[in-house]
């Protein structure tokens, strides 16, 4: 398989204050990649970084050979699609205006949608199961649902690399098993690196086929889930005592606070 996002010594501060220290792994076509930690260990500011939007102090991120830092913006988004955490969006638009914006970076400078946006976006919406909404203003929408926009918006980018930070945040156990299978089908048919930064640790066993592991800035681990999620391990991360038991149908790792 092909790497195509490559992340070397990745290093980042706010100030004189470091807080991703050398970090590097790649991730393959087709991929998926989980980012675990404690609150603050470094997963959205690694995201911020590796999709251009933060300065990079040392080392670099490539995406398809190409340095990030040196991408226009245009490249980038055509190049790296981000879904942020969930958050209020703002604006009189409907859900079909806000998905568009994913096609920002493939219109002329009239911005005038062509035929193949309107395809695209028609494409995402279905993804995200949001065609019935189409049409309906973004402030009418749950947190849930405006979080399916973000990821309809992202998938409008056509990028070979998707970052996700907690994407599952405020949706139900439906929709969640929903966009963790969504993003699974599209790594494997449309050949997509995904980074997705996730905090429930049992649906990162589920999801993710290799899973790096954050802890105060530093890459601590980073191999399979059942190589990562490990009682001792976790425990130390998070600073918390849990145990890790085998799921009854999957067979995939569970970790379960010890009582």
């Amino acid at each position: 398989m092909v790497a195509i996002l490559e992340i070397s010594k990745l290093c980042t501060a706010y100030g004189k204050r470091r807080v991703l220290h050398e970090i590097s792994f790649d991730v393959q076509a087709g991929e998926i990649l989980a980012l675990i930690g404690p609150n603050g260990a470094g997963k959205t500011t690694l995201i911020r970084a590796v999709s251009g939007t933060l300065p990079i102090e040392a080392g670099q991120v490539q995406v398809s050979g190409r340095n990030v830092t040196q991408l226009k913006a245009a490249e980038r988004a055509r190049n790296l699609a981000v879904v942020p955490q969930a958050r209020q969006l703002g604006g009189a638009y409907s859900v079909e205006q806000a998905v568009m914006m994913g096609r920002t970076a493939y219109m002329g400078w009239l911005g005038r949608e062509s035929r193949e946006d309107r395809e695209v976006v028609a494409w995402a919406l279905a993804q995200a199961q949001l065609t019935d909404y189409a049409q309906r203003e973004i402030a009418e929408l749950s947190g849930g649902e405006q979080q399916r926009v973000l990821l309809a918006r992202a998938l409008a980018q056509k990028t070979p690399v998707l970052l996700l930070d907690e994407p599952t945040n405020h949706l139900d156990l439906q929709y969640q098993a929903n966009l963790l299978a969504l993003v699974g089908k599209l790594a494997r048919d449309e050949k997509l690196a995904v980074v997705m930064a996730l905090h429930d640790l049992n649906l990162v066993s589920l999801a993710a086929d290799r899973v790096a592991l954050l802890v105060d800035g530093a890459l601590e681990a980073l191999g399979t889930p059942a190589n990562v999620l490990t009682a001792d391990r976790i425990s130390a991360a998070y600073r918390t005592p849990v145990d890790v038991v085998p799921h009854p149908i999957s067979g995939a790792p569970m970790v379960l606070p010890r009582g």
